[in-house]
């Protein structure tokens, strides 16, 4: 295993603006559909293959920013 020694202090600068009420509720609603969905193939209510495609439209549905890097 190699371990590597972080020195510095300062942290990465990340420029994201300003974030709107209707932005938040777009990230808000797609963590809730997700959740919903992996709860549904948890339970052995959906399958894999279908829960794959819902999480496809999720993503089409509820475009956020964290959607875009799923």
């Amino acid at each position: 295993m190699q371990v590597t020694e972080v020195t510095s202090t300062t942290m990465p600068q990340c420029h994201t603006g300003n974030i709107t009420q209707d932005q938040l509720q777009q990230e808000f609603n797609f963590m809730r559909a997700e959740q919903i969905t992996r709860t549904m193939l948890n339970q052995g209510l959906i399958t894999a293959d279908e829960y794959r495609r819902i999480m496809v439209e999720n993503v089409v549905t509820f475009p956020t920013f964290i959607s875009q890097i799923l």
